[in-house]
């Protein structure tokens, strides 16, 4: 059976946020390729645009913190992003990373778990749509659209991208920190998103009845340990969303 944010038959789903990011450099396809080995069920990645418009997987707007680069990643076109290091800062044997393209992490990725792609924003470009329709174009030419889910805390990226494509499954990320509402669980519906994606200060078992009742999945970010991933579990979390994916692998095991 294919992978499927909305239909699958075993709940939580595990995500490995940025691929097995605690033990290979983050948005690489060296961490993708290890959360495979690792048993994950899906990886969550980053995207932003390059200066030429192509779809690149990085955290950041700026690329100080994950490479040997410097500056907004929008100021760059893709041969200048593909000349940087994006491993080194994590450990010298990762030097050969490099910063890899959407389509990158679909060719390797496709067809073997699935991949929630979370939607950055930058000051610049923060009502620039065009990184949603690229981002859809590409789903749609590799035939993701069961694969991916596409998420973001700016709503009218998930309102984009269901004006685009009904098909593809989309995730509203809440934190009070960057907005407060009354009911996320309501938003995210009124948003026509599946899933409500939020941290542990936000869950509670009230929340997760009620997205659950409203027809909603919820995940959450980040479960490292035992003991999230225990509290996580009680409360009837959809998805786990971690950085490390073996770990949580072995805990679910354990339960069974």
């Amino acid at each position: 059976m294919k992978f499927s944010w909305i239909d699958y038959c075993q709940a939580p789903l595990i995500v490995a946020h940025r691929g097995s990011s605690a033990i290979r450099p983050e948005n690489t396809i060296a961490a993708f390729k290890q959360a495979i080995t690792d048993g994950t069920d899906a990886i969550e990645l980053d995207i932003h645009l390059t200066k030429d418009d192509e779809v690149v997987v990085i955290h950041d707007s700026r690329l100080n913190r994950t490479t040997n680069g410097k500056g907004l990643v929008s100021d760059y076109d893709i041969a200048e992003l593909k000349r940087l290091d994006a491993g080194s800062r994590y450990h010298q044997k990762f030097a050969d990373e490099k910063i890899p393209t959407l389509a990158d992490v679909f060719s390797v990725i496709r067809n073997k778990i699935g991949i929630n792609i979370e939607i950055k924003t930058e000051p610049a470009r923060k009502q620039n749509l065009l990184i949603v329709d690229r981002c859809i174009e590409l789903v749609e030419s590799f035939r993701l659209i069961k694969n991916v889910l596409i998420s973001s805390f700016h709503h009218p990226f998930i309102e984009r991208v269901k004006e685009v494509d009904q098909r593809i499954a989309t995730g509203f990320l809440y934190s009070p920190f960057r907005r407060k509402l009354k009911s996320p669980v309501k938003f995210t519906k009124s948003i026509g998103a599946e899933y409500l994606i939020t941290g542990r200060s936000v869950i509670s078992r009230r929340l997760i009845d009620d997205a659950h009742n409203d027809g909603l999945l919820v995940g959450e970010y980040t479960v490292n340990t035992e003991r999230g991933f225990k509290r996580a579990l009680r409360f009837g979390i959809d998805a786990l969303i971690t950085n490390n994916p073996r770990k949580i692998r072995d805990l679910l095991s354990n339960k069974k």
